[in-house]
């Protein structure tokens, strides 16, 4: 190294070396050592930095710096420090040689030196970034990666003139490292997700890093700070920084916006150019400030998508998806804001869409997405909210609580989102979200299990649902949500796969003791109108139905089956009115739509069931173009496709859902009816079945479903119908 030659030759400053005479150090790194110096032939004042061996461990690795060091040496640049000379020396220590770039000297400081000082100012930040990114597009253009771009590499000179330094470490596209030790190059906070791992990198990579050095400049922090480079490394490749907007309240909307575009994990997805960055920048004046994240004129409404579970512990993940399905209940209470069900989210939970086409396909404004850690007894959640339009995060908090306080931290994220729309609260709204749904911690332990094990369609997780209700009750006998949740495990095992008359009988207990217990709970009232509507007692099931949309005006699921029980009844115009404000309240869904359809072929208005049916497929194949595994829609997919002459989509549809589960009553049931439209009596006879073989036992709805109606002259469709109960 350049100071044990130094110390060889004296160890004295004002040594020369080459035909550098040495003034004094200006720092050291990773990347080597910088001195001041003397050009002695050119009476000039240039900055060496001498490089660490492993750069250059053998002939074929300095051949390849020393290519592409004279390519960066070809960059001529205002904002690009130039390079003057490669060199080499002696190195006393090693009797090797030891190389060093001679480079252009600026007086000045780094923007790292100015950041510490606290986020940039706007008119400041603009002019130093325009300069960066007009640099970084030269080099670009010249397919030139500098792949180390941080805020220490950028110098600011006393005259305000902004320099990239150590171009003569770069490299041509298409290569990851400049030696063949392994070490990827660059400085690790900086760098791109497919930098740290070690993937080839291209200009995209270099975009990244100067999204870092913006988030840096407008905030003053670093944007993944992790205790050690493991962490680091971690939070790169999978979590989203804090927004700017939340850790500096005067933002600029646009500034952001570019952070937010440059910091994409994909590449394919950052901005395309350094020349498109340096658009956009000098499009940004100092005045455009945005006073509020979100605009007045919005409509309120909000997907709350599955936290991800960031545990060790994977069993940890029904108490990750409880959380989310809690907060989910808690935003609902609220009457200006429109929260998707979690039945709507589900099928979103572990997949790799993007916010946007995510709030496209349910229709709503904002998405709320997060993470969760549980260590020990201890919880951590990060949230933010998304603004779907823009990509804008408008809202994001962390919080650390002790396991015994969940409940407080449920409600106080809740309450956090309810103050960054803004929303002003009603007593009993506030009321509401301070309520805690038990006091009991294992009993809502138990709870959460039985939450998480109700999201799967099969008789076995059917069966551990019920399970963990009951555990939760056994703890906690007055825990109402629990016992709603058990009468409507109840209801729904009877409905799909299993047709015994004593479930029947224990959904109307669990949900009579839910009312009991609480009966301002909607959902109560809706899991007694449920458990009644199975037992053919209609009028109850109605009053219940009622009862729980006057106490939530926006409950889908009690309008979907009080259409149902009106349908079965034949108040074909009652059943059309709830189908429809079920629309309302999820635009985004093909089963509303699917059941006005059916109502509608059943009236004889031929001519709206034809417009439903075109708007019904066009809901499940978007759906399905999102989600191809969402097995739900899926299911009902066949009708949908044959309505709009899709026969051979039809037909994958089928093989599909029976590859996914061939033993599913619902599932079987759908297939029935699809093959029954085809007017192929024997296969929708065979499923039709089958599906009775997994219990589905729905004789009302086979009686009257229109889908079935080519079958009804069979004496063996009639005999199953008789033996359904």
């Amino acid at each position: 190294m350049l100071s044990m030659i130094l110390q060889k030759n004296g160890g004295q400053v004002g040594q020369t070396i080459s035909h550098y005479k040495v003034l004094e150090k200006l720092g050291e790194g990773g990347m080597g050592i910088v001195y001041k110096a003397e050009d002695t032939k050119l009476k000039r004042t240039v900055a060496l930095k001498f490089l660490p061996h492993h750069l250059l461990a053998n002939e074929e690795d300095k051949t390849r710096f020393l290519h592409e060091a004279q390519a960066a040496s070809s960059l001529s640049h205002p904002n690009i420090m130039t390079i003057h000379e490669i060199d080499e020396v002696e190195d006393p220590d090693t009797a090797g040689r030891q190389t060093f770039i001679a480079m252009e000297y600026v007086e000045g400081e780094t923007l790292k030196d100015k950041v510490e000082k606290g986020p940039l100012k706007t008119k400041e930040l603009l002019k130093i970034a325009i300069a960066v990114a007009d640099g970084l597009n030269a080099a670009h253009r010249k397919d030139i990666v500098h792949r180390d771009i941080k805020s220490e590499n950028i110098m600011i000179s006393t005259e305000g003139l902004v320099k990239i330094m150590d171009f003569g470490l770069a490299r041509r596209k298409g290569e990851t490292r400049i030696t063949k030790t392994g070490s990827t190059m660059g400085t690790l906070a900086y760098m791109s997700p497919e930098q740290v791992q070690g993937l080839e990198v291209d200009h995209r990579s270099d975009l990244w890093s100067f999204g870092v050095v913006l988030h840096e400049m407008l905030t003053g922090e670093l944007p993944f700070r992790g205790e050690h480079e493991a962490a680091v490394i971690y939070e790169i490749v999978n979590q989203d920084p804090r927004p700017v907007e939340v850790l500096r309240q005067d933002r600029l909307k646009e500034l952001a916006s570019i952070v937010h575009h440059l910091l994409t994990k994909e590449p394919s997805e950052r901005l395309g150019s350094a020349q498109e960055l340096v658009t956009k920048l000098n499009k940004i004046t100092p005045q455009a400030v945005k006073a509020s994240p979100l605009s007045r004129g919005k409509e309120k409404s909000i997907a709350v998508l599955y936290f991800e579970n960031m545990s060790s512990d994977k069993e940890s993940d029904y108490f990750c998806s409880g959380m989310t399905e809690d907060i989910i209940t808690d935003l609902s209470k609220i009457k200006m804001l429109k929260v998707v069900s979690r039945t709507d989210v589900l099928p979103f939970r572990d997949k790799q869409i993007s916010t946007r086409r995510i709030g496209e396909a349910l229709n709503v404004n904002y998405i709320l997405e997060g993470s969760m850690r549980k260590a020990g007894e201890r919880i951590r959640i990060t949230s933010q909210l998304i603004d779907v339009r823009s990509g804008f995060h408008v809202w994001a908090e962390r919080f650390d609580r002790k396991l015994e306080n969940i409940f407080d931290l449920q409600s106080e994220v809740s309450q956090k989102i309810v103050e960054a729309f803004p929303i002003t609260l009603s007593t009993s709204e506030r009321e509401a979200l301070e309520k805690r749904p038990t006091e009991n911690l294992e009993a809502y332990d138990y709870y959460l299990r039985g939450k998480e094990f109700s999201l799967r369609r099969s008789r076995r997780d059917n069966q551990y649902t019920i399970d963990m209700f009951k555990k939760a009750l056994t703890i906690d006998p007055d825990f109402s949500l629990a016992y709603t949740g058990l009468a409507e495990a109840y209801a729904y095992r009877y409905l799909w796969w299993d047709s015994d008359s004593s479930l029947a009988n224990k959904a109307i207990e669990a949900s009579q003791k839910a009312v009991q217990l609480n009966p301002a709970l909607p959902e109560a009232h809706f899991a007694l109108g449920l458990a009644s509507q199975i037992e053919n007692h209609f009028d109850e099931a109605k009053r219940e139905y009622h009862t729980a949309i006057a106490l939530k005006s926006d409950f889908y699921d009690a309008y979907r089956w009080l259409g149902h029980a009106y349908d079965i009844l034949g108040n074909l115009n009652e059943a059309e009115e709830c189908y429809r404000k079920a629309i309302k309240i999820k635009p985004y869904s093909e089963e509303p739509v699917m059941f006005l359809e059916m109502n509608r072929r059943k009236a004889g208005d031929l001519e709206e069931s034809k417009r439903l049916q075109q708007e019904l497929g066009e809901l499940i194949k978007r759906k399905l173009d999102l989600n191809p595994d969402d097995t739900i829609t899926l299911s009902r997919a066949p009708s949908a496709y044959l309505n709009l002459g899709m026969k051979e989509e039809v037909l994958k549809a089928i093989k599909r859902i029976l590859e996914i589960d061939p033993n599913d009553g619902l599932f079987l049931f759908n297939i029935a009816c699809a093959y029954a439209k085809m007017g192929d009596k024997k296969r929708g006879l065979r499923y039709l079945k089958r599906a009775f073989k997994s219990g589905w036992r729905v004789r009302e709805w086979a009686q009257s479903d229109p889908d079935l109606d080519t079958l009804r002259e069979e004496e063996e469709f009639q005999s199953l119908v008789e033996q359904m109960h």
